[in-house]
């Protein structure tokens, strides 16, 4: 009786984790006509900083709870961005909203994805990685594969099934990703006159202290890593003009 038991309680867990994990995966690639808009967000270490078991679980609560108040439905996730993670996939969020509860939070990312039409072919989401109110990156890709479910790192996961928006890859983007290892102080007559450069240099130098702190967490320094390659892609571009 006790082997019946224990053999029915694996069989359900099992089913449920991959019944969540398909219909996050069918969200994902468009295949739910009910969803619109999704959101990926965690209130963990908030500002990059560690926090304890009981810390997180109470920022945990209170992010369920401002999203209950929304009236606003979502699902646990769980993951690993350099140490384990929980997060919840929420349906059917603006951006706005979304942007809106990562600042609440403290967090220095959010994902918000919204699927896009294109004539007649089917459906795809258009995910976005934002840093307070701005976009730092799209991909119209979100994967699963044999390759996602080896990873020990950097990845969500719903059960025991992994998926990843692969942001900051360069096999997913038109240009290969700057290599992040120009120096980070320039004379003054490198820069073109503009107050974009200047606060280019100031947000490389702030991030750069980032990565310095023995303290921030190895998502947040992950976060600004891949942010500082894009600030130097785009700082690039006024050196040569």
């Amino acid at each position: 009786m006790k082997l019946f038991v224990d053999n029915w309680r694996k069989f359900r867990k099992d089913v449920l984790n991959e019944g969540g994990f398909s219909r996050i995966r069918q969200i994902m690639l468009g295949q739910v006509p009910s969803v619109d808009t999704v959101g990926i967000l965690t209130a963990e270490n908030p500002d990059g900083q560690p926090a304890s078991p009981q810390e997180n679980a109470v920022l945990m609560k209170d992010l369920k709870d401002s999203l209950k108040l929304m009236k606003i439905g979502y699902t646990d996730i769980g993951g690993s961005f350099g140490s384990p993670e929980k997060s919840v996939f929420i349906m059917n969020i603006s951006r706005d909203d979304v942007a809106m509860l990562g600042k609440k939070f403290n967090q220095e990312a959010v994902i918000w994805g919204q699927k896009q039409r294109d004539g007649e072919d089917e459906p795809f989401y258009r995910f976005e990685y934002i840093e307070g109110d701005r976009t730092v990156q799209t991909r119209d890709v979100s994967l699963s594969d044999q390759s996602v479910q080896s990873l020990g790192d950097f990845y969500s996961e719903k059960g025991d099934r992994k998926f990843v928006i692969p942001f900051f890859d360069g096999d997913y983007e038109k240009a290969s990703p700057a290599d992040g290892g120009r120096r980070l102080s320039f004379e003054p007559g490198e820069l073109s006159d503009d107050d974009e450069a200047e606060e280019l240099v100031e947000s490389i130098k702030k991030r750069n202290r980032h990565l310095l702190d023995p303290k921030r967490t190895i998502k947040s320094k992950w976060h600004h890593r891949n942010i500082m390659r894009e600030e130097m892609k785009r700082l690039e571009k006024h050196l040569q003009s």
